[in-house]
């Protein structure tokens, strides 16, 4: 059995309607709940002008694989927190912005981020290190629904507000 940690995700950006059922099912398939108690999430959680946030316990490495593949695949962004196993790994914070690669930070067990002394010297600067930080504070953005066969939608929103 692999090692295992509770952990939280929260996902937004832009988004078909006709993949919500998809991003439902993708953290259903991870064991994700729309609270510490069990109550699974719903195709109406996710909404408009909101972010989804899912937890779960028990994650194997403490990540949610099918639900951060599927972000990945359609650029949502997300932010995942996942707590330790003890002799296996330390809690960590995973960024995805919506592009690129995802980004792992370590964490305390009071989910502060922590930086390495090798990362420092990586970094290399004083600036480097801010904007080090200031990632691993990113938030993911509120959902905007894009109704299918209407792809333009956020770009003409962001021209015309």
């Amino acid at each position: 059995m692999a090692d295992r940690a509770s952990a939280s995700i929260e996902i937004g950006g832009n988004i078909s309607r006709s993949l919500i059922p998809d991003l439902i099912e993708a953290i259903a398939s991870d064991g994700g709940r729309a609270d510490w108690e069990g109550e699974p999430l719903q195709e109406s959680d996710v909404s408009g002008g909101a972010t989804v946030e899912a937890c779960a316990y028990e994650l194997a490495g403490g990540t949610f694989d099918w639900t951060e593949e599927f972000c990945e695949e359609h650029g949502l962004a997300y932010v995942r927190n996942s707590g330790s196993c003890g002799g296996a790994f330390g809690p960590e914070r995973v960024i995805f912005t919506g592009t690129g690669a995802a980004v792992q930070f370590d964490m305390t067990e009071s989910e502060e981020i922590v930086l390495a002394r090798s990362m420092i010297r990586d970094l290399g600067s004083l600036e480097a290190i801010e904007g080090w930080f200031r990632l691993a504070e990113f938030v993911p953005p509120p959902f905007t629904i894009i109704e299918d066969g209407d792809e333009a939608a956020p770009v003409e929103e962001a021209l015309h507000g």
